[in-house]
């Protein structure tokens, strides 16, 4: 079964976008700190494979080790960096942008992911709950992202959104 990912999550740190211009230049350092990144593999200059360990539930047979590729792009004026999936690498194609925007002394942090995961193991009887349990897992890990990003650059006080 193919499922579709499409988050955007919100967080606002109370520090400069100064102070967080390593979340978007350091593209291997921000990458590890995905939740549940098994192993990041460098393909190119910009170009990465992502190997996640399992998401999902075991107990309701819903699991699948997600692996994609990103071809990532700075765009430092928008203070951006997103990535295109890489064909034919992995078993899913997800797309991103990580946007900083100064919003006086504090910066918002904004994640956006979209895209597909391709056959997910699924039972029949869980067809119909299968998405949104998905979506949910990747709502949690993109959360718990936005916090090591925030953690890592000295800000423990934060608000997350959706």
């Amino acid at each position: 079964m193919n499922i579709k990912i499409d988050l955007e999550r919100h967080k606002t740190v109370p520090l400069s976008q100064v102070q967080l211009a390593s979340l978007l230049t350091d593209v291997e350092g921000t990458l590890k700190k995905f939740p549940k990144l098994k192993k990041l593999n460098v393909l190119g200059a910009q170009d990465f494979r992502l190997d996640m360990h399992t998401i999902g539930s075991s107990i309701a047979k819903i699991a699948h080790d997600v692996s994609f590729g990103a071809r990532c792009t700075l765009d430092l004026p928008k203070s951006e960096l997103s990535w295109k999936p890489i064909p034919k690498v992995g078993n899913a194609q997800l797309e991103g942008q990580l946007r900083l925007a100064g919003e006086g002394k504090s910066t918002r942090i904004t994640l956006r992911v979209r895209g597909e995961l391709n056959d997910v193991p699924v039972p029949l009887m869980y067809r119909l709950v299968a998405p949104a349990f998905i979506q949910g897992k990747f709502t949690a890990l993109i959360d718990s992202f936005l916090d090591k990003l925030t953690a890592a650059s000295g800000s423990h006080k934060a608000q997350v959104s959706a």
